[in-house]
């Protein structure tokens, strides 16, 4: 059964990536040398216009946000939230975890971590 996932995204960093990362796709050729070639190779299949729309997290404080990336699945349903409302939904297609390729789409925050847990999306609805 499809989950739903309530992802905050109201923070400055958070507003950037949703435009950068989800609202404009992100080419699968520039993703391709941060991942092995069978996840390129999955994501050809899910997005075979080579287009991308791409979310990450950090691990969070004491792993919290990476214990609920955990247990993200295909097919579960993201709520991006901000200002107090929901602002868009998607539908889960594929997650892994790259630290090299959440440098390159989204570098560092302040404190040195990155948003290395990463997972795809798709049927985004504004």
């Amino acid at each position: 059964m499809a989950k739903v996932i309530l992802q905050p995204s109201g923070n400055k960093d958070a507003k950037k990536h949703y435009v950068d990362t989800v609202q404009n796709p992100v080419a699968l050729s520039r993703i391709k040398p941060f991942i092995s070639p069978l996840e390129y190779s999955q994501l050809n299949l899910i997005y075979p216009d080579e287009l991308a729309k791409v979310w990450g997290v950090t691990a969070g404080k004491t792993g919290s946000n990476k214990r609920k990336w955990d247990k993200i699945e295909a097919g579960d349903v993201t709520l991006f939230s901000a200002d107090r409302r929901i602002f868009s939904s998607a539908v889960t297609t594929f997650k892994l975890q790259s630290e090299n390729l959440a440098v390159d789409l989204w570098d560092y925050k302040n404190q040195g971590e990155t948003w290395e847990y990463i997972y795809f999306v798709d049927e985004v609805s504004e």
